[in-house]
């Protein structure tokens, strides 16, 4: 009986939960100190949580919605982006530029998308693909809801609600969001969700059989072959990628940690690109630093080989989340994939991630 008096010292029933206020209903039991125990012993996102079929009705609360991708928006963010703003209604915008692939998609598909539009003229921003808040820069409202596949944490506890689980790609995800809630895609919907799948699994490399299921099904609903979502994702080699690139590759510091390869290496521009190259020049971790914006401001692209990731449980977003908070900043993505934003000298911060990495490869 003890047990059960402290369980119910306090029951809280939401009644009404609108954009304006949030109705709540108190009961308090006997033992009011284990109420406040609870309090900080429970994180408060938890009843944010929702799942896709909810979904329709959060957002149908809202009158206007701004569907808001990250810096450098890549054909995941657009795609998803695009699908829900057809299904749902709204707006989209991504902050600072897209990616060149990202544009291409965008061009095909007709997505228009507003380049750091203003947060607050919009009831909700619904922040999609974004696992960070340094992805946003200043554009991160105080109120936001999240749709994404990252397994961070930086964005769950401020969120108004949120949709984040395990997948290979938030379109994925999307796409179940919108046959739970009995949405059609026409056919620039499904072919936005299936280029932004194509692009994050690596034309299906790290893809589940789920990836593939929903990649069957998209192909289906939007009667397009799937020749057609790789042409959208075709974009003629860049000179300054291709120059940031092998600038990248010259300047590499490689250091061996057993039988392992990691390289760090600094640009001024294209980091993720650099790092992919370098994993595929024979790197099994590559770290690519450069500065952005004004200031100390230091971007870090991570990449590593599946090798890496599968046989010795490497984690580059848990190391790049913990490097960057440690100067100033913060981090986050995926195991073998992963950036960071922070403050500092980027020879000094690359160390800091090549030690968080040595230590897990030992």
């Amino acid at each position: 009986m003890a047990m059960r008096q402290e369980v119910l010292s306090c029951v809280v029933v939401i009644v009404e939960s609108l954009p304006s206020r949030i109705v709540f209903l108190i009961f308090f039991l006997p033992k009011q100190s284990t109420w406040t125990t609870y309090i900080n012993s429970h994180s408060s996102n938890i009843a944010m949580r929702i799942c896709e079929r909810q979904f329709g009705d959060h957002i149908g609360r809202y009158k206007k919605v701004l569907y808001l991708c990250h810096r450098n928006a890549d054909p995941d963010a657009i795609g998803s982006s695009f699908a829900l703003s057809r299904a749902f209604g709204g707006t989209i915008g991504a902050v600072d530029d897209l990616s060149r692939t990202g544009v291409s998609l965008a061009d095909i598909i007709g997505a228009r998308i507003l380049i750091n539009p203003r947060v607050k003229d919009y009831d909700l921003v619904v922040v999609v693909d974004t696992s960070v808040g340094t992805q946003l820069g200043d554009k991160l409202p105080a109120s936001y809801a999240l749709v994404d596949h990252h397994l961070d944490e930086g964005l769950l506890e401020d969120a108004l609600f949120y949709i984040q689980r395990p997948a290979k790609s938030t379109a994925e995800i999307v796409w179940t969001i919108l046959k739970e809630n009995r949405k059609k895609a026409d056919r620039k919907a499904a072919l936005g969700l299936l280029a932004g799948m194509i692009s994050d699994t690596g034309r299906f490399k790290r893809a589940t059989p789920g990836a593939f299921l929903a990649a069957a099904e998209l192909l289906e609903e939007g009667g397009f072959a799937y020749e057609e979502a790789l042409e959208a994702l075709s974009v003629p080699s860049d000179i300054s990628q291709r120059i940031a690139v092998l600038k990248a590759a010259s300047r590499a510091k490689v250091t061996r940690q057993g039988d392992w390869l990691v390289a760090c290496t600094t640009v001024n521009s294209f980091e993720g690109s650099a790092a992919m190259a370098l994993v595929d020049l024979g790197a099994d971790v590559a770290f690519v630093a450069g500065r952005h914006g004004k200031g100390d401001t230091v971007r870090i692209s991570a990449r590593s080989s599946r090798e890496a990731a599968a046989r010795r449980g490497l984690n580059l977003a848990k190391i790049l989340g913990e490097v960057g908070k440690a100067y100033g900043g913060d981090g986050g993505g995926h195991k073998s994939a992963a950036a960071l934003e922070a403050v500092g000298d980027p020879s000094t911060i690359l160390d800091a991630c090549r030690k968080k990495v040595a230590e897990s490869l030992t």
